[in-house]
């Protein structure tokens, strides 16, 4: 039992005032009618005022009130022990298999089941037993009993995953693990005990918690190992790094396969670290899909293949509304769309073109919302409510209008002002939208001419001038959005087309407006890919098995998906089809193993948190129950009795 803010019980003074109240009753003296009182005598005499307390009860009531008041403000909390922490003479066992991707060198995993399988035989008849797996996380795969036949059949059914473990992460999720499991916790872990597996701080590697850990080393003697380290593009092919390691006479065979096809092959026989390039004459249009193969026996087979992908695509055609494709705005605008080589620039010119041929597109350009006439309005306007979406900038059309079109924006010719000799510059950029957040630079843009907008519900201003006038607005339109500049591109109004904010600015609208994000096509296994990098909300994503990772209805409910395979996953959206590759972390190429002093070192600093049988409970292994809502429960009920008290003593007889 114990107070979180012992110092508000001084409150409790104040249950000195209704005493002091009740105590003020005072007998006046009897009055009797007398004919004359000249002829008498005047004395003194001294009248004792005789005080004692009334309304013992209403009294008590008032006590309590005021007692409980203070002790809630208190706050008083008690601990227990909870139900799971009621200590054994054994407690319990936890067997921890490491599953990551080193254990499939040659024998070490079999060895690895068979000291998984000593660790619960020799373990005390009473003890209850967990078998854990671990690699990126923690699996529980048993329950938690003293059958040992069960977790002998548990550990028959673990196999090799393809993640990497981190020793600090995973002591981590165990001590959070072992706060659930009856005291004292030993663990038995059984691992190749990789050296890249370390963590940073060898703190971490000291769970609190833990009675005791126990080491089984497996997969000793010196391996030999050849590995792919990665894949870089280069302006006529491909390098490939590798690694060989052990037995120098040992060679391997690099292998080349671009799209389901070998292309060419590399003998390798120096061992150590190296580059491999190959020639790539040309790619396919789209997405291609690079396999690099090393065909060797050597002790460890999974870091021989490495995915790779080669984005071939074609610019993504962009239209471009506008008036006059020779003129400046055009100009800017196209230039820096075409810059990035992700989009080709198809020029519309207002009036001219098939509206209808709008649906085509995910984003559309205007260089001057003003030449918008109605019958364009209506078509723009069904093209954002279906999802479409708008780029626009303002021009000397829009400012000889008082409504822009489209957005609805209301402004006078006169409101159109120029600062002769004086420039505006931008003043607040809300750097967390998705396109302004690659962007810098904003601050160097000098502005002449600006135009105010009368802003309406619905407007989200991302860009202001130091003036307050809002720079870009962003405002959804059904399931589209428009992204609106009011600002004339011919350099007249400001100098903002020839910085280089611009280029990226346009190409991150870009991006945001299609709703594809810059996706990386390369991942090391146990990443998580948000499905909304692929552009879209739905589809079907397909492991490299072929089996469906997301179907249809699960994108809906799930928008990330973890890649715990190596190879190529495929995305299908409304919008098309994504690939990207996943390989094994290259650290769990690395095979040598923790020093003997440090994995002492280990053993010894988890074992001076042993507990003893008799142990006692610490602050992290007790509930804390906290009872001022209790408290204040009782202090209504006492407020309540006070008020009915004080109704029936204080209410005025009447005879």
């Amino acid at each position: 039992m114990g107070l979180i803010a012992p110092l508000f019980l001084l409150g409790a003074m104040a249950i000195a005032l209704p005493v002091w109240l009740h105590r003020l009753q005072t007998q006046s003296s009897e009055r009797k009618a007398f004919s004359s009182a000249m002829l008498l005598e005047t004395a003194e005499q001294q009248v004792h005022v005789r005080k004692k307390l009334k309304y013992l009860l209403l009294l008590a009531a008032r006590i309590a009130l005021l007692a409980l008041v203070a002790l809630a403000f208190a706050k008083p909390f008690m601990t227990v022990a909870p139900d799971s922490m009621i200590a054994t003479a054994t407690g319990t066992r936890l067997v921890v298999i490491d599953t990551s991707v080193s254990m499939g060198r040659a024998g070490t995993f079999s060895q690895a089941l068979s000291e998984g399988r000593r660790a619960i035989d020799d373990a005390p008849a009473d003890a209850l037993l967990q078998i854990v797996a671990a690699d990126g996380t923690l699996h529980l795969v048993s329950e938690l009993s003293n059958d040992k036949a069960e977790k002998r059949a548990a550990i028959a059914a673990l196999t090799v995953s393809e993640l990497r473990l981190d020793f600090g992460e995973m002591m981590s999720a165990i001590e959070r693990l072992v706060v659930s499991l009856p005291p004292p916790v030993s663990v038995h872990f059984v691992s190749d005990y990789q050296a890249s597996a370390m963590p940073v701080r060898f703190a971490d590697l000291v769970p609190a918690g833990v009675a005791e850990l126990t080491p089984h080393v497996v997969g000793t003697g010196q391996p030999f190992n050849w590995s792919v380290d990665y894949v870089r593009e280069t302006a006529n092919g491909l390098d490939v790094g590798v690694t060989g390691s052990g037995d120098r006479e040992r060679a391997a065979d690099l292998n080349l396969v671009l799209n389901g096809a070998t292309t060419d092959s590399r003998g390798l026989i120096q061992t150590g670290p190296q580059v491999v390039h190959f020639d790539v004459g040309a790619y396919e249009s789209g997405q291609n899909r690079v396999e690099v193969i090393l065909v060797t026996d050597d002790d460890f087979q999974a870091d021989n293949h490495w995915y790779h992908i080669v984005d071939n695509e074609p610019p993504v055609t962009i239209p471009l509304i506008t008036l006059n494709p020779s003129g400046l705005p055009h100009t800017y605008l196209s230039a820096a769309l075409e810059s990035a080589g992700e989009y080709q620039v198809e020029s519309l010119v207002g009036g001219d073109f098939d509206a209808r041929i709008l649906s085509r597109y995910r984003w559309v350009v205007i260089d001057d919302i003003g030449l918008v006439d109605p019958a364009l309005e209506k078509a723009l306007t069904d093209f954002m409510h279906a999802g479409g979406n708008l780029l626009a900038f303002a021009g000397d059309r829009a400012a000889a209008l008082e409504v822009l079109p489209l957005s609805g924006h209301r402004h006078s010719s006169t409101s159109v002002r120029s600062q002769v000799g004086e420039f505006l510059s931008v003043g607040n950029i809300d750097t967390r939208h998705p396109a302004l957040s690659q962007t810098e630079g904003w601050q160097s843009v000098n502005v002449s001419r600006s135009m105010p907008l009368e802003l309406q519900d619905g407007d989200e201003v991302l860009i202001r001038l130091e003036n307050n006038e809002a720079f870009l607005i962003e405002r959804k339109a059904g399931a589209g959005r428009l992204l609106l500049m009011p600002a004339n591109l011919d350099n007249h109004w400001n100098d903002l087309p020839v910085r280089p904010v611009f280029v990226s600015f346009i190409i991150e609208a870009g991006r945001y407006l299609s709703g594809i994000s810059e996706i990386a096509r390369t991942y090391t296994t146990g990443s998580v890919l948000p499905l909304v990098l692929t552009g879209a909300t739905s589809g079907q994503i397909v492991d490299p098995d072929g089996n469906t990772v997301l179907s249809l209805a699960d994108t809906t409910r799930e928008q990330q998906i973890r890649l715990n395979k190596a190879g190529i996953y495929e995305v299908f959206t409304p919008q098309g089809e994504t690939i990207v590759a996943a390989n094994i972390d290259p650290l769990e190429s690395d095979l040598r193993k923790v020093s003997q002093e440090v994995l002492d070192r280990w053993q010894d600093s988890t074992g001076g948190q042993a507990l003893s049988a008799n142990f006692t409970l610490d602050a992290k292994e007790t509930e804390t129950i906290e009872l001022w809502q209790w408290v204040l429960l009782f202090l209504a009920l006492v407020v309540i009795g006070e008020s009915v008290l004080a109704n029936t003593h204080l209410t005025v007889r009447k005879v």
